[in-house]
């Protein structure tokens, strides 16, 4: 029959606060961003194509890049461990934002708005003017360097969770999400067409929705598929999301996620 045409895919996720992750197969980023996320916020890494997503603010589809701090403090990490100062105090100084917001988690918008001004901008200033004040003294092409320019060419996305407080720190939820599917890619190289790999999105999203909820998926997939098999009427769908979802028998053991 000869070489059939084959496509290359990926899988994209997608959260909003207060939502669930959703997964999304697809063979390249799309040009524009989804119409839930017009208007809306984009957390991620530093990533050039999430620059072209975005769009220009003068579009109707232009979102707002929010970039992560995790990924400004990994560039450090491997630096501190070989006891460069720079570095070491760079993570003392991020580590922290983070301690501001582990107190604040959890509380209202307002009030982690208030504090973040209070508490979180002023250090973001000063690690700005101290990145500034640093870079002029390193080797242009040294990894110090290149780890604190990372950070400046990303400054406005950085600090735009003192602003706007839907914006965590970082994205790490997205990237604790999308992990098993990382772990499992050999077993999932062929998904054998495009709506394959639709249903694998589809499928994949709702296992880490049931984490997301602190449900077993494994339970919840047996009893949704036990249901819809005796009938479950189509009008009471949304009983059945992993957000809503009681079992009708308690499931045996621990949960396990």
């Amino acid at each position: 029959m000869g070489r059939q045409p084959t496509a290359r895919g990926g899988l994209q996720l997608r959260t909003w606060p207060g939502a669930y992750p959703r997964q999304h197969a697809a063979r390249r980023l799309p040009r524009h961003p989804p119409g839930q996320a017009r208007g809306q916020a984009l957390q991620c890494d530093g990533y050039a194509a999430y620059k072209k997503v975005a769009g220009s603010k003068s579009t109707e589809t232009s979102v707002t890049l929010a970039f992560c701090w995790s990924h400004v403090r990994r560039g450090f990490y491997d630096l501190a461990k070989a006891m460069a100062p720079v570095a070491t105090e760079t993570l003392q100084r991020i580590a922290a934002l983070y301690e501001i917001e582990a107190r604040v988690r959890g509380k209202s918008a307002a009030d982690r708005l208030a504090v973040r001004q209070a508490e979180s901008k002023p250090l973001v200033t000063e690690l700005r003017v101290w990145f500034e004040a640093q870079i002029a003294k390193l080797p242009a092409r040294g990894p110090t360097a290149e780890a604190i320019r990372y950070a400046l060419n990303h400054w406005d996305g950085l600090e735009r969770f003192l602003k706007d407080r839907r914006i965590e720190l970082d994205n790490n939820c997205v990237e604790r999400a999308m992990r098993p599917v990382a772990l499992s890619r050999k077993n999932s190289l062929f998904a054998g067409s495009d709506e394959g790999g639709e249903n694998w999105a589809c499928l994949a999203s709702l296992i880490e929705t049931c984490k997301f909820n602190g449900v077993n998926p494994q339970a919840y997939f047996t009893d949704l598929l036990t249901r819809l098999v005796n009938g479950w009427p189509q009008k009471r769908i949304d009983e059945l999301m992993p957000w809503c979802w009681v079992p009708e028998r308690p499931p045996r053991g621990r949960t396990i996620l």
